[in-house]
C-alpha cells in the first residue's frame, strides 16, 4: 500500500482548474496543508496527478435503478465547495461518485462532421468534473489509436498527448492498441501519463501487463476496479507483435482477481472492460457481484446505461462523439452503491474545443498534412461502404486483393472498410479513414476447400452474424428466412457457371480472415503484403473517375439491407 499527500488548495484556487500532487515520507506524519490518502493495487510510478473538483449539481438523465438501494436525491452542495483531498461532499447518508467515461477513440482526434474531436471531448472533461458533486473517476477502455492518418503518422503521439492533457486515472487499452506492436504500445501508453489497468493480460515472468486493479477510497467507501481485455488477440494483431504475451480469459481474471479486491477491503466492484457488450451482459451474469461494468469494444451507445440483473453497464460509442458519465450515490451505511444516474454527453457543434488540446491537435495535423493531401483519384459522386451489404468501398477492397495476388477468388469481411468516399478529389488521407487498419496484411490460402468457403459465408450471415461477406470473383445469393447454416441459395462463377463446393481454390482474404476457424488450420497461407497499400494502389490506379455502382454479387433476398 502506498500511501501519497495531496496539498489541499483553498476553494476559489480550485475553481480556477489548479491542482498539485506529490510523495512524501509517511513516516513524516501528515504535513501542513496535505492530507493522506491511501491508494492500493498501484505501482508508485502508476499513480499521476488529480485535478480539483467544484460542484455544481447539473442535472443528469437517470438509467435504470437498483430498486433495493434506490433513495430520494438530496441538493447538490454550493458551488463554492471543494471535495477532492478534503472530506467528502456527503448528501444525509450517501457520499458522491462521478464516473467519466470514454472508450474506442481510433485515432479521431479530430472532429467529423461537427461531431468528436478530442479537444472537444477534453471541454466536456473539464466541464463536468467541474461540476460534480464529489470526486471523479476519469475512465477509459482502450482502443486509442489505430483507426486514422493523423494517429497512425505519430504511432498514437498525438493522442497520448492529447489524452494526457484531459488527465485519466485509468486506461484498459484494447485490442487496435497492440496493432503497432508493443514497444509502440508502451511508448504511447507511457505518454498519457495515466496509470494502465489490466489484469488479464500476463508477461512470462507472470507480471500483468497493467496495475491489475485499483482502489479507491471515496468518502469511507472502498470502490474497487480491475481491468480486462479480449482473449482472443490473435484474431486481430498478428502473433509476432504478441510475443511473450499471454491472454486470459475474462472469467479465469475475475474468479482470481474479484476475490482479491474483495481481500483488500473493496466495497464496489468495478471492471473496466473492452470485450464488447455482448460479452459484458455474460459477465454481468456470472459474477452478480459486479457494480458497475465501464465498457468498450463493441463501440455499442448506451444512452442511460443498461443493467444486466443489479449490474449497471455504460459504454459511450465510438470515436469520441460522447463522453459518458455516471453519477453514483454511495451509502455510507452499507457501503454500496444506493442509486446510479448515467447519461451520454455529446461531444458535437455545439462544445467550444479546449486550447490545449486543440493546440496538440492543430501541431500534428499540419505536419500530416504534405502526406494526406497527395491526390489518388476522383470520385463522381459519394463511394458507398456497408457491413450489411457489399457496397462499393467493400468491392474494391475485395478486386484489390483478387488483381494483386492472382487467385481464383477473394472473400473478405465487410467490416474491414471502415467509411465511404466523398465525392471529388480522392485524397492519402481519403483513402485512409475508409481503410484504416494497417495491420489488416493480405493472405494468400492456396488448396482451400469449396466447403470452408461456403462455411465462412454462412457463418457471417447467421442471425447473429456480423455481415455478409465480400467475395470477388464470384457471386452468392442467400435467403435470411432459411434456417442457419442452410441461407445460401446459389453460388456462382464470373462465367456462370457454379461454384462446386467439393473443389479446391486458391483464395485471397486478409489476415483476420485467415484466423477465422474455417481457414485457420489451413497448411499453405502466405502473406503478401499490406492489405492497407494493396487497396490504396488499386484504387489509385483506376482508369477514370470512381462511379458508385456495386455490382450484384451478393443479393439478399426478403428482406430489406440491414442499415
Amino acid at each position: 500500500m502506498l500511501t501519497f499527500f495531496l496539498h489541499i488548495y483553498p476553494a476559489n484556487v480550485y475553481n480556477a482548474g489548479v491542482d498539485d500532487f506529490s510523495i512524501e515520507d509517511p513516516s513524516e506524519g501528515e504535513l501542513r496543508g496535505f492530507k493522506a490518502v491511501e491508494i492500493q493495487g498501484f505501482s508508485s510510478g502508476s499513480i499521476n496527478s488529480y485535478s480539483g473538483i467544484k460542484s455544481s449539481g447539473a442535472p443528469v438523465a437517470a438509467a435504470p435503478q437498483k430498486e433495493a438501494q434506490a433513495t430520494s436525491a438530496t441538493p447538490a452542495p454550493a458551488a463554492d465547495q471543494v471535495s477532492l483531498g478534503a472530506a467528502p461532499e456527503e448528501k444525509g447518508n450517501t457520499v458522491s461518485l462521478r464516473l467519466l467515461h470514454i472508450n474506442d477513440i481510433h485515432g479521431a482526434v479530430q472532429d467529423e462532421s461537427g461531431k468528436g474531436g478530442l479537444a472537444k471531448a477534453a471541454t466536456v472533461f473539464e466541464r463536468e468534473k467541474a461540476s460534480a458533486p464529489g470526486e471523479v473517476l476519469t475512465l477509459n477502455s482502450g482502443d486509442l489509436a489505430e483507426g486514422s492518418m493523423i494517429s497512425y503518422l505519430t504511432k498514437g503521439g498525438v493522442v497520448a498527448d492529447a489524452l494526457a492533457a484531459i488527465g485519466f486515472d485509468a486506461i484498459e487499452p484494447g485490442n487496435h492498441d497492440f496493432a503497432w506492436g508493443q514497444q509502440d504500445l508502451q511508448n504511447m501508453l507511457a505518454d498519457t501519463n495515466a496509470p494502465v489497468l489490466n489484469a488479464s493480460i500476463t508477461r512470462e515472468d507472470g507480471s500483468t501487463f497493467g496495475e491489475p486493479f485499483m482502489i479507491r477510497d471515496i468518502g469511507g467507501v472502498k470502490v474497487g476496479m480491475v481491468g480486462i481485455d479480449v482473449e482472443n488477440m490473435s484474431r486481430y494483431v498478428s502473433e509476432e507483435k504478441l510475443e511473450g504475451l499471454t491472454f486470459h480469459s475474462s472469467d479465469e481474471t475475475l474468479e482470481t482477481y474479484i476475490p482479491k479486491m474483495k481481500e483488500a477491503g473493496a466495497d464496489v466492484i468495478m471492471v473496466l472492460s473492452h470485450v464488447g457488450f455482448d460479452e459484458d451482459k455474460r459477465l454481468a451474469q456470472k459474477f452478480p457481484e459486479i457494480d458497475v461494468i465501464v465498457g468498450g469494444h463493441s463501440h455499442t451507445e448506451l444512452p442511460e446505461g443498461h443493467y444486466e440483473g443489479n449490474t449497471l453497464i455504460v459504454q459511450s460509442g465510438t470515436k469520441g462523439q460522447f463522453v459518458g458519465e455516471v453519477d453514483l450515490e454511495l451509502d455510507l451505511a452499507t457501503k454500496k452503491i444506493a442509486s446510479a444516474q448515467a447519461r451520454l454527453i455529446p461531444v458535437d457543434a455545439s462544445v467550444e474545443p479546449d486550447p490545449e488540446v486543440a493546440k496538440i491537435v492543430e501541431a500534428a495535423a499540419t505536419e500530416a498534412e504534405a502526406i494526406g493531401s497527395k491526390v489518388m483519384g476522383q470520385a463522381t459522386e459519394d463511394l458507398s461502404f456497408s457491413y450489411w451489404e457489399a457496397g462499393k468501398v467493400n468491392q474494391i477492397h475485395a478486386d484489390s486483393l483478387l488483381e494483386a495476388t492472382g487467385a481464383d477468388i477473394a472473400l473478405v469481411s465487410s467490416r474491414n472498410p471502415r467509411g465511404g468516399i466523398s465525392a471529388g478529389e480522392v485524397t492519402y488521407e481519403d483513402l485512409f479513414n475508409a481503410f484504416p487498419h494497417t495491420e489488416e496484411d493480405a493472405v494468400v490460402m492456396r488448396d482451400v476447400p469449396g466447403t470452408r468457403v461456403l462455411q465462412e459465408i454462412e457463418d457471417r450471415i447467421k442471425d447473429n452474424g456480423r455481415g455478409p461477406a465480400t467475395p470477388g470473383g464470384f457471386s452468392y445469393t442467400y435467403d435470411p428466412s432459411l434456417p442457419e447454416g442452410h441461407r445460401v441459395t446459389d453460388i456462382r462463377m464470373p462465367d456462370g457457371s457454379k461454384f462446386d463446393p467439393n473443389g479446391r481454390y486458391t483464395v485471397a482474404t486478409t489476415v483476420s480472415m485467415a484466423r477465422k476457424p474455417n481457414f485457420k488450420d489451413l497448411p499453405d497461407k502466405q502473406t503478401v503484403g499490406s492489405g492497407q497499400e494493396i487497396f490504396m494502389d488499386y484504387f489509385s490506379a483506376h482508369q477514370g473517375p470512381w462511379q458508385d455502382d456495386p455490382d450484384s454479387r451478393v443479393v439478399k433476398l426478403g428482406a430489406e439491407p440491414k442499415q
